[in-house]
């Protein structure tokens, strides 16, 4: 029985499923009181995605061994690959009680925390798997939630110990860009977006924040070359557009700008911001009647940031 177990186990790790299924369920016919042979057998179902038959295995596992917390996480994460959100944080709560140093189960309910945007609960879980197993990857998460609290200082300091055993992360080094970027130290918020951009060229979150440090530096030029670069790469990045249509109509190029305006509208009619500024353009341009309608239309929808400068102009409209 352990023979075939330990068998199965070498089997599974080498990647030859097959002949470790082959060994669990000769296992399981010599023993089916056996929890790790249930387990194992699960968990190699799972990488098959044979879900159904999976679960059936891991409740079987936590029958025979109710206090088995490995069966519960491994449960907890089949859960999570079914989308089944609610029986996933039930099991891998139940692990954690189970095991205080419940590694994998801290971290997926970690995970889970930030699919349901609760970076207060994802924090105390990282903080738990961090304790447990100060991973890089999970430090790196740890201080992105911190950094969506304001925990600037916080963040940054659960960045300097990531930054110990890799500063090779292109996460790191953007997140380290925002945090200073949020206290107004826009060189070093460039220089570390540079730094990310140099591992991940085309993440195009990353060279937005990188076009607006520069533009808070008055590095228009740069700013004008990463927007596009992002257009290139994305056409449909609505916030890079709009930013680009903007420093264009500033600079004086209006013509250019209500193109990208037309464009946003297109995809994202409602956009508040695009509605604004193409109001803004056609007024220049003596179309008071077609800005009217849509400054009016931005005072009509939910709150948001331009409505009062949409009434403002309004008001000054004969």
């Amino acid at each position: 029985m352990q023979t075939l177990l330990k068998e199965g186990a070498e089997l599974h790790l080498a990647g030859r499923l097959a002949d470790a299924e082959r060994c669990y369920r000769q296992a399981l016919e010599i023993d089916d009181s056996s929890a790790v042979a249930h387990n194992n057998l699960a968990f190699l179902l799972m990488q098959r995605r044979e879900f159904a038959e999976a679960e059936q295995e891991y409740r079987r596992a936590i029958e025979l061994s109710p206090a088995y917390a490995t069966a519960y996480t491994n449960l907890g994460q089949a859960y999570l690959l079914m989308q089944r959100w609610d029986e996933a944080e039930e099991y891998l709560t139940r692990a954690t009680e189970l095991d205080a140093d419940a590694f994998h189960a801290y971290e997926s309910l970690a995970k889970l925390a930030m699919v349901y945007g609760d970076s207060n609960r994802a924090v105390s879980y990282w903080e738990e798997a961090n304790r447990i197993r100060p991973v890089r990857e999970n430090l790196v998460n740890l201080a992105h939630c911190l950094v969506q609290q304001r925990r600037l200082d916080e963040a940054r300091d659960v960045l300097i110990r990531a930054a110990d055993s890799d500063d090779e992360d292109a996460r790191l080094h953007a997140l380290f860009g925002i945090i200073a970027f949020a206290q107004y130290d826009f060189g070093s918020a460039i220089r570390h977006f540079k730094r990310a951009l140099g591992i991940e060229p085309e993440n195009t979150e990353t060279r937005h924040n990188l076009a607006m440090a520069y533009l808070k530096t008055g590095q228009s030029e740069e700013a004008v070359m990463e927007l596009r670069r992002i257009l290139l790469l994305m056409p449909d990045h609505v916030e890079a557009r709009n930013n680009l249509a903007v420093i264009e109509l500033a600079a004086g190029e209006p013509d250019s700008a209500l193109e990208h305006f037309n464009l946003i509208l297109e995809q994202a009619p409602d956009n508040t911001k695009a509605l604004y500024y193409k109001g803004v353009v056609l007024l220049q341009q003596g179309k008071t009647e077609a800005a009217r309608a849509l400054l009016e239309k931005i005072t009509r929808t939910t709150p948001n940031e331009y409505q009062s400068q949409a009434a403002e102009l309004l008001s000054t409209l004969v």
